[in-house]
């Protein structure tokens, strides 16, 4: 398979050779929630999946995680065409590690990096449920959520309202006047403050699946990122926390 160089500016006339080309393998990368998710795809198919939901256990769990899933596959890091990262917004943390562990394997395999949003990526995982207008939420601050509106009609979500960070008090009034299903790790926390009608709820979770399937889409249509340049959407800056005290 010819290659760009994944390490150098977006080259439309390169990409155009990946296209038609068959056996492309893509690893999708999903760390920005307590969820931590790998997937593997041979083209448009799912070849293997692993996911672990525990808070603040991606240092330890993504790298084996990968490993593990290029194992059972007989595949190695060189293997790998695409690599499809969840791009945010969503935890700092989680995002950085995932955002590393990406571009570390896109320089080591000279594959090409795919950042797909997070909340697009979970509402990809809500056209199994419906076909309408899809509210995707996951936890931000506390008392706030970050937010965005798709449209699930077609076969991947059109982005009706962008990300942002709603507080939870103020949610009501972002809302549109029409019915929306509602998905998310921060579903329960909306439906608790707006006690609103027009929501129905969905049970989705982030998934490196959907991550892959949009990166899959992405890349065909040649949309790649600069790998040396490239950082995740964090929506808002970091604030650091102060530190614990050792004693006492």
């Amino acid at each position: 398979m010819t290659r760009c160089r994944s390490n150098l500016p977006f080259l439309p006339n390169c990409n155009a050779a990946f296209r038609n080309t068959a056996n492309v393998l893509t690893l999708g990368i999903e760390t920005a929630t307590d969820v931590c998710s790998v997937a593997l795809f041979e083209d448009d198919h799912l070849v293997a999946d692993r996911t672990v939901s525990e808070p603040r256990s991606h240092a330890a769990q993504l790298v084996p995680l990968i490993q593990e899933i290029f194992r059972s596959e007989s595949k190695a890091v060189e293997d790998v065409d695409v690599i499809a990262v969840s791009a945010g917004p969503g935890s700092y943390t989680g995002l950085r590690i995932g955002a590393s562990t990406a571009k570390g394997l896109a320089f080591a395999s000279d594959a090409a990096l795919v950042a797909v949003g997070t909340l697009e990526a979970l509402a990809l995982g809500c056209t199994q449920s419906t076909t309408h207008y899809v509210l995707t939420v996951i936890p931000s601050r506390r008392d706030e959520v970050y937010a965005a509106i798709y449209d699930v009609s077609g076969p991947f979500p059109s982005l009706v309202q962008e990300p942002t960070a709603v507080e939870l008090n103020n949610l009501a009034d972002w809302l549109p006047e029409y019915d929306l299903h509602l998905a998310g790790p921060a579903a329960n926390q909306v439906l608790e403050m707006t006690d609103s009608e027009r929501l129905h709820f969905i049970d989705a979770a982030p998934s490196a699946i959907h991550v892959a399937r949009i990166g899959i889409e992405r890349f065909k249509n040649g949309v790649i990122e600069n790998v040396a340049e490239w950082e995740p959407y964090y929506l808002k800056a970091f604030v650091a926390k102060p530190p614990r005290p050792i004693f006492g």
